[in-house]
This record gives structure tokens, C-alpha cells and sequence, in this order.
């Protein structure tokens, strides 16, 4: 494969599960972290077609829009779907993982800490139900989201779960909300994380992040 490069801030926002993806399937690429600071500069260079990052230049292509990449890169990597339906349940879930991350981001970036805490314990929870649901339809919920294999959908609620419940920064305060309301997810995110050396050894590694 052809060298890698994703360009993204030095966060996790809208480029995490695409970063996880690489480690998850052991593809070396250039993780560039845009400085804030530099921002102004890259953003006139001419890298970013829409003048915002994430930029994916894969395959002598330059990729824009973050799910737009994340699918490009599922496909890549072996990550899609077979057929409608399959293509269906994946999109559905990751609709409602945006839905969800764009909810909490906005607190925040408030640092409303106590909102978060509410929010978690109240709305969070529902959410939780709600995917363990979808789980549950697909195996028993003893495997993935969408038939025998990991695809996108995977990725993007385990980065979700993950980065607003169970890292470290939360000093293990929401993985009881987890354990308790969705049990089978939490046995997934579990799995999941198992699965792959390379996505263990980056989430041990990886820079820390408030968002």
C-alpha cells in the first residue's frame, strides 16, 4: 500500500475512528496532528478542498469529509458491507452515533463538567439501550453490529462508548452506566478492544484529549 498521510487536529473529534481503524487493521500511516497554531498555514495551502480537515491523501488521492473517509477507509481495509441491508444497519448506527457525539460536544465545549455528568446518567443512558438493542438483533449481541465481521459501525460506537464513558480522563466515573444499563455493549466494547493488538497498543499510547 502506498504511503498514508491523515491530517487532522491534535484531538480525537471526527477523525478518532478513522485513526483506530489504521491500528485496528496494523496500516502504517502518518498521523499529522495540525497545531492550532499552524492552522491558518495549512488551511491556505491548498491541502483541505473544503478549506476543513480531516484530509486522507490515500491511493494518490486527497480524501475531504470526515465520514466520507471513514467510509472510503472501511472499504479499504475490508471493513464494508456485502449488501443494501448490511450497507443500511451500518449508515443507521452511525447516524445515530452522530447524533450522539454532536449532542455531548456541545457541552463540551462549554466544560459544563456538571451538565456532562447529568447528561450522562439521563440521556446517555437511553442511548445506551438503544444501541444494545440494535446489537441484540445481530447474533444475540455476542458478536458485531452487522453480520460475522467488523465493520464501521463497530468502530464508530466503540470510539464513542469509549472517548465520552470509559478513558481514563473520566477516572473510571461512567463505566458503571455501561455495565449496568447495557451489559452485552459492554461486554462488545471489551471484545472489541481484545480483538486487535494494534488498537490496544495505540489506545495505551495515543496522546491525551479533552474531546
Amino acid at each position: 500500500m502506498s504511503a498514508i498521510t491523515f491530517h487532522y487536529f491534535d484531538g480525537y473529534g471526527r477523525a478518532e475512528s478513522v485513526r483506530m481503524m489504521f491500528h485496528y487493521h496494523g496500516t502504517h500511516f502518518t498521523d499529522h496532528r495540525v497545531q492550532f497554531h499552524e492552522w491558518p498555514t495549512v488551511q491556505a495551502s491548498g491541502l483541505c478542498e473544503f478549506s476543513e480537515l480531516p484530509v486522507l491523501e490515500i491511493d494518490g488521492l486527497r480524501l475531504v469529509q470526515s465520514r466520507s473517509i471513514s467510509r472510503y477507509v472501511a472499504q479499504k481495509l475490508g471493513y464494508g458491507t456485502s449488501n443494501h441491508y448490511d450497507e443500511y444497519l451500518v449508515e443507521s448506527i452511525c447516524d445515530l452515533r452522530s447524533d450522539i457525539v454532536q449532542y455531548f460536544l456541545k457541552i463540551l465545549f462549554q466544560k459544563d463538567l456538571e451538565a456532562y455528568d447529568k447528561e450522562m446518567s439521563t440521556s446517555m443512558v437511553e442511548w445506551l439501550k438503544l444501541i444494545e438493542a440494535r446489537l441484540v438483533k445481530n447474533n444475540g449481541g455476542n458478536g458485531w453490529f452487522v453480520g460475522n465481521k467488523v465493520t464501521r459501525a463497530d468502530f464508530e460506537i466503540f470510539e464513542t462508548i469509549y472517548d465520552f464513558m470509559l478513558k481514563d480522563d473520566f477516572g473510571n466515573k461512567y463505566s458503571h452506566l455501561v455495565a449496568t444499563h447495557a451489559p452485552k455493549l459492554n461486554s462488545f466494547m471489551t471484545r472489541f478492544r481484545d480483538s486487535s493488538h494494534g488498537l490496544k497498543n495505540y489506545l495505551n499510547s495515543r496522546p491525551r484529549s479533552f474531546f
